[in-house]
């Protein structure tokens, strides 16, 4: 009888199908390359959900400051709270106010040292509710004020009032950006990674720019619009879109006659484009 080559080994899978080991190899192998071509084409699948969603990592750095503004002012409404401080405090041996040349603060007048605070709210493009306070005379109440277009109303003793006279009002936010913000060249800004509160932000600061946000803010004829010229400027921008988290600008002068006047200002933005906020004349 003639003898038969002894059989391959051949194994079972669980369906009851009966392989050659090396059929059972070769299909191993097969296997493994399509999940790795599988894998693949998942990742970079995700990859482009991610870019689509917008998860690009940081925004690109602005260049200049109107960019930053215009990013700004796509919100509607948001929340802000607004710290303005101006300081001259009076000169040991004041000269005789003969020297004054026109300015309002005479050297024989005492320290200047005034603050303010706005602690509100806007819904673009005109409609303000803040409560206005005086930090360094915490005896003084605030004042609640709203202000739609041309109209503006005071809270005063349990009632609203109307002002039957209000003044232009420069000290809004898209305005403050404008005048502080806006002409400003960023390319040269020294940059630094910081957090605002819980969001990611870069802090972008210009030292001795030349603005004339003095004047656009205070009027040209008054003392500050004709002696601050130049602003160190502090902008914390959000990683990811480059919006205003906070803004700080410092200015300081000398009047002819020696004494010193500096001005402050901070604004710090939140909720923006909360529907919540809505702002509706109060009579």
């Amino acid at each position: 009888m003639a003898l038969r080559p002894w059989p391959r080994r051949q194994s079972e899978d669980g369906r009851g199908y009966v392989y050659k080991q090396s059929d059972r190899d070769s299909r191993g192998q097969k296997g493994v390359t399509g999940r790795t071509l599988f894998l693949a084409a998942v990742a970079a699948l995700l990859s482009l959900l991610g870019a689509a969603c917008g998860d690009s990592g940081p925004a690109k750095l602005p260049q200049t400051g109107a960019e930053v503004c215009e990013k700004f002012k796509e919100a509607d409404r948001f929340r802000y709270v607004f710290n303005e401080s101006l300081e001259s405090p009076k000169q040991d041996a004041p000269p005789d106010d003969s020297a004054v040349g026109g300015f309002a603060n005479r050297p024989s007048l005492p320290s200047l040292d005034y603050q303010a605070k706005h602690d509100g709210a806007m819904v673009k493009p005109d409609r303000l509710d803040f409560q206005l306070s005086t930090p360094n005379q915490p005896n003084q109440p605030p004042l609640r004020t709203i202000r739609i277009g041309n109209n503006e109303w005071f809270y005063l003793g349990d009632t609203w009032q109307v002002n039957p006279h209000p003044s232009l009002f420069p000290f809004t936010p898209p305005n403050l950006c404008d005048q502080l913000v806006s002409p400003l060249n960023l390319a040269g800004a020294s940059v630094s990674e910081e957090s605002v509160g819980d969001t990611q932000a870069r802090h972008l600061r210009v030292e001795g720019a030349a603005l004339e946000a003095a004047t656009q803010i205070f009027g040209t004829q008054s003392d500050m619009g004709r002696l601050l010229k130049s602003f160190d400027i502090d902008l914390w921008l959000s990683k990811d879109k480059n919006r205003l988290l906070k803004l700080g600008a410092v200015s300081k002068a000398t009047y002819p006659y020696g004494r010193e006047l500096s001005v402050t200002f901070s604004l710090d933005m939140s909720s923006y484009n909360d529907k919540s906020i809505k702002i509706e004349p109060p009579l």
